[in-house]
């Protein structure tokens, strides 16, 4: 299956229109947050390990470009429909949407306040900035989520609705990494974001985690 390619241009514009930069802050946190729940990361990997600043920087000029954090993620993108995609139909359906290597993707939407209101009180006790506190439409149903990327509303998603999906993540990520606006991530602005994301998503696991226990007993 070839990859296939959006304009970052227009996906861009729709982005800078459609978010203010208090909703990209909260957008970028949380991408990390629904990753936990339901495997759609937007990048891993250690400082200068594989997927770190220097593996994405092709051109190794010490900068990332847009283009140079999009591409890793399309060629994911594409890998993951392919898992997805049980019967090699070119489309994935609910049910295959749904499955994961473990069973099926857990739905948060139930405890979603309390999860907020978990990694809240955690920032609020530790005092620590980097943590962002999410809002409870980041824990969308999984059906939701896959209403969210089927932008045809035929009850399928292409790898084409998948890839731009990702694109607009990894754009409005981009604008809030891009502190000084010169459309360039440098490797400072590059580990602070990463910095936030990782005291996210290690907060809001925990909660996930004391909340699921709770439900359990």
């Amino acid at each position: 299956m070839k990859l296939i390619n959006i304009p970052l241009g227009v996906v861009m514009n729709k982005i800078t229109k459609k978010f203010n930069p208090l909703l990209l802050t909260a957008l970028f946190a949380t991408s990390a947050v629904l990753s936990i729940s339901q495997a759609n990361a937007f990048e891993r990997g250690g400082h200068r390990g594989a997927g770190g600043f220097n593996n994405i920087d092709a051109n190794q000029d010490g900068q990332l470009s847009l283009d140079e954090l999009t591409t890793p993620q399309m060629s994911k993108a594409e890998r993951r429909f392919n898992q997805k995609d049980g019967d090699d139909d070119g489309l994935i359906s609910l049910e295959e949407f749904q499955q994961t290597r473990n069973g099926t993707i857990t739905d948060l939407s139930d405890i979603a306040n309390e999860i907020v209101q978990c990694v809240a009180d955690i920032k609020a006790e530790t005092s620590n900035d980097d943590i962002m506190v999410p809002t409870p439409d980041k824990f969308i149903s999984p059906t939701e989520k896959f209403s969210a990327t089927d932008t045809s509303e035929d009850g399928f998603i292409s790898l084409e609705e998948l890839q731009e999906k990702v694109i607009e993540k990894v754009a409005a990520s981009f604008l809030m990494m891009d502190q000084n606006a010169d459309n360039l991530i440098s490797e400072d602005e590059y580990n602070a974001a990463k910095t936030i994301k990782n005291a996210t998503k290690s907060t809001t696991r925990q909660c996930i985690e004391e909340l699921s226990s709770e439900d359990i007993i």
